[in-house]
């Protein structure tokens, strides 16, 4: 009988692609057990471990071909655990198999963005971080990537995965870096617009075949820009969790009582943020982080000073970013069990204050606030100060809809 081998197709390509594995030399009948392990873009180990039948061929019957991959687990120890840090070139991932025959190992790689190549571009109060693709074309669709509060680094892998997919692709950094703003407090629009005009001057960009992919609170950051500055104008918007107002600022702390974004050198009416609905919650954490002898994340569900919020009927309405002035189509995604806030309320109140027949609504039951490419991990739902929410087999399936859904959209409304 043949030595056992384990045999992973493709060995290298991109991470949300398929993944075959293969056991020879192991009879069928008993399961495979199979292990992935990696150490991600901060350093931080995961591991995942199942069993799985195989037929006839070896080949083994994965029902959801992404769970060895969204099932690790965080491993580190002395740490509390946060959300799994994807990269924008590729991450080695160690696989073996166990069976009663012997054992195999081998090393894949899995990629976001191997083959582009990145370019760095400023101005007053923003930064891009670009990425092209691997094309023989002098100018391509293109993307710009607005994240939410947990910055540039964590969107960057999205951004090298839609180059990897023939987009030029920015991250737009607008706070927390050297030069910028410090926190989510008084964001000029100008700023924002100087940036997104700035990208469509690039040389492979095609100015006229432009979209943008947001998350978060860079949701209501991309659509106040574009609602409020007419002279942007862009083919698509995808709103992940998204905000259909523009929110009270953010910082370490009380929020600010002031607006998060401003126009004309005014802050812009905002929604307020009920911070003393996270009280006892707050309480609750730091009595754990001081009487447990286990590491303790001190994030926080932010959701019910979010939904307070939004039972103010007067502050929403002065609130509310007029999109309907936005010629693009909108794709919007939403977690019902969302805990950083109401995603799926409020993206279901920017349909429908729209009303076009050229937008979309998708929202997603078990999967939480944040909501990344395929097959990334899921079994941790937080980062160091917000809880995202949802079940990791809910969230990893929102993620490949989710995915899913983007690419498709702008396949259907950036001309190639």
């Amino acid at each position: 009988m043949e030595p056992v081998s384990l045999q992973v197709d493709p060995v290298s390509g991109p991470i949300d692609g398929p993944t075959v594995f293969r056991a020879h030399g192991v009879a069928p009948g008993l399961p495979v057990h199979l292990d992935v392990a990696v150490v991600d873009a901060n350093g931080h180990r995961w591991v995942s471990h199942q069993d799985y039948p195989i037929d006839a061929d070896g080949l083994l019957q994965i029902d959801d071909p992404d769970r060895p991959w969204w099932n690790m687990i965080f491993v580190d120890e002395g740490v509390p655990p946060v959300t799994f840090a994807g990269s924008d070139e590729g991450l080695d991932f160690s696989v073996s198999i166990h069976a009663l025959e012997g054992s195999s190992s081998t090393t894949v790689r899995r990629t976001w963005g191997d083959a582009v190549v990145r370019q760095d571009l400023a101005g007053d109060g923003w930064r891009l971080r670009i990425y092209l693709p691997d094309t023989d074309t002098d100018i391509s669709p293109a993307v710009i990537v607005v994240p939410g509060t947990t910055g540039a680094r964590p969107a960057a892998p999205t951004a090298a995965l839609l180059a990897s997919h023939g987009y030029v692709a920015a991250v737009l950094v607008y706070m927390a870096e050297p030069g910028l703003p410090e926190s989510f407090q008084e964001i000029r629009l100008e700023a924002i617009a100087d940036a997104m005009a700035a990208f469509a001057q690039h040389e492979h960009v095609d100015p006229e075949n432009i979209a943008v992919f947001s998350a978060s609170v860079g949701v209501s950051v991309t659509l106040a820009t574009l609602a409020y500055i007419p002279s942007i104008s862009v083919r698509a918007v995808v709103a992940i969790a998204p905000a259909h107002v523009v929110l009270q600022a953010l910082a370490d702390g009380q929020p600010p009582k002031t607006s998060s974004l401003t126009l004309d050198g005014k802050p812009l009416s905002y929604m307020p943020i009920r911070a003393d609905k996270l009280v006892g919650q707050m309480l609750r954490t730091a009595s754990r982080r001081l009487f447990s002898r286990a590491p303790t994340s001190r994030a926080l569900k932010l959701r019910p000073a979010y939904e307070a919020g939004l039972r103010d009927d007067a502050a929403v309405s002065a609130a509310a970013i007029p999109v309907e002035r936005i010629d693009a189509p909108i794709l919007a995604v939403a977690g019902v069990a969302d805990q950083s806030y109401p995603a799926d309320r409020m993206a279901r109140a920017l349909i429908a204050r729209r009303g076009r027949d050229t937008d979309r609504l998708l929202i997603l039951p078990n999967a939480g606030h944040f909501l990344r490419p395929p097959a990334t991990p899921t079994t941790v739902d937080r980062n160091d100060s917000i809880v995202s929410g949802g079940t990791p087999a809910g969230t990893a399936k929102g993620q490949r809809r989710m995915w899913t859904e983007t690419l498709r959209f702008f396949e259907d409304n950036l001309r190639r």
